[in-house]
């Protein structure tokens, strides 16, 4: 879904994708990826889920605990969960908006990745906010105590994010879609708040929103028939994306079709046009956020002198020779590994093939743990260093391997490839086949 849109994107001559997923973040690598293929610049940003009374949640027992013993007072406002769009602005917004879906996930999850008005306020910085769709509390505030109640939750908000709060509309067919965004111009003409335009974009082109129907059909085990007569008894609270055909990623110009069609009498054109000036500023301030792609692994506490030792040990072990070749290599290898800081790196390898060999027998029931890992795979196999250590077990001094086809001043290095036994059955089954005698 991401690369279409990212293609799509292009095709509509749009200079930034951003990904709002709901509750999670974990888009982003493909989404950089797709915009880096075509050349435009990723936003960042996340639909978070809201409940203003979530507790924190510390362990799954404190979470089925206060679910048991829940006040049937405040029962059914414990159990909404509201929509919030968030945008990253810079990297600290980055940053607190991975902190507020990572806290809703492992804190906060009760049906869905929720926080609460707390956490918001704690982790706002960098953030742009808005004003969400109808289901946000604002919306939802609007729709079940009209403007008063929508007026009230909308100057929360305000105070909550100023100056980094936005009223956002959209231009759908969804019933309740104009009488809220009609309520969100007299916001904007009575507090000033900037607007911005967005697109619910459920599926890339519009010729999808048939396949999507028939999707949420089967899911929801609802026929055509079913979402009449809940249109008409005013119960379409479960069935937005089947009652609006609405929700591909549009061009500029079929917004304007859209606006001009529907719209144009509920949303002045400079009020259109503000809009969409307002959300290419907020999107050409967001695409400086830059995210450090590094690698992250562990590090271990004086990793270089813990590496040097291990080597030496696993030299003594492998009975190799006290020569002036394999002394040199040696040396050689250590400097540059630890010049190059992959320490932490060679010791990571070490205890992944240190712990299969100690667990493969346990699994087997027999055999001394040779059977867990192979003898090595790629170009690792030309380090002595790696040999050493129990990674591979290929001497490459005696098969005149090079250590340079791994790692070299001139380039950063390669990973290290390693084979496990995938399946315990099978090395017995293969053990049984080869021997005229049951091992065990």
């Amino acid at each position: 879904m991401v690369e279409e849109h990212a293609k799509r994107a292009t095709e509509i001559n749009q200079r930034f994708l951003c990904v709002t997923d709901h509750g999670a973040m974990g888009a982003i690598p493909r989404q950089i990826r797709a915009c880096e293929e075509n050349k435009i610049s990723p936003i960042f940003g996340c639909e978070l889920y809201i409940n203003p009374i979530q507790p924190e949640f510390n362990t799954e027992t404190e979470r089925l605990q206060f679910i048991k013993n829940i006040d049937p007072d405040i029962k059914a406002q414990f159990r909404k969960s509201y929509h919030l769009l968030a945008i990253a602005y810079n990297n600290t917004g980055y940053s607190n908006l991975v902190k507020l879906s990572s806290w809703g996930w492992t804190k906060g999850f009760y049906y869905r990745p929720r926080v609460n008005h707390e956490q918001l306020m704690k982790y706002k910085e960098g953030i742009v906010f808005s004003s969400c769709c109808y289901n946000g509390e604002i919306g939802q505030a609007f729709d079940k105590g009209g403007e008063e109640a929508g007026e009230a939750m909308l100057v929360k908000y305000m105070k909550m994010f100023h100056p980094h709060f936005y009223l956002e509309f959209i231009l759908l067919d969804f019933d309740k879609q104009k009488p809220y965004n009609a309520f969100i111009m007299k916001m904007h003409d009575k507090y000033g708040i900037p607007l911005i335009i967005s697109q619910d974009c459920h599926y890339t082109y519009k010729d999808d929103s048939h396949m999507q129907s028939l999707m949420l059909m089967v899911q929801t085990g609802k026929t055509i028939q079913d979402i009449q007569k809940a249109k008409e008894a005013d119960e379409t609270a479960d069935f937005f994306e089947l009652q609006d055909k609405n929700l591909w990623m549009k061009s500029e110009e079929e917004i304007d079709e859209k606006w001009e069609s529907d719209y144009q009498h509920i949303v002045d054109y400079e009020l259109l046009k503000e809009a969409k000036r307002n959300t290419v500023r907020i999107c050409e301030l967001a695409q400086g956020v830059e995210l450090d792609r590094s690698m992250k692994l562990p590090r271990f506490d004086d990793a270089n002198d813990k590496l040097k030792e291990y080597t030496m040990q696993g030299f003594a072990q492998r009975g190799l020779p006290k020569n002036k070749e394999y002394h040199n290599r040696i040396l050689e290898e250590l400097s540059l590994i630890i010049q190059k800081d992959f320490s932490s790196y060679f010791l990571i390898q070490k205890m992944m093939t240190d712990e299969a060999r100690r667990k493969c027998p346990e699994l087997l029931g027999w055999g001394d743990g040779s059977e867990a890992c192979g003898p090595g795979r790629g170009s690792v196999g030309g380090s002595l260093v790696a040999y050493c250590l129990g990674i591979t077990d290929v001497d490459p001094i005696k098969h005149d391997l090079l250590f340079s086809r791994f790692l070299s001043p001139a380039r950063g290095g390669k990973s290290v490839k390693l084979k496990f036994a995938s399946d315990p059955i099978s090395q017995i089954e293969q053990v049984v086949n080869a021997t005229e005698e049951c091992p065990f």
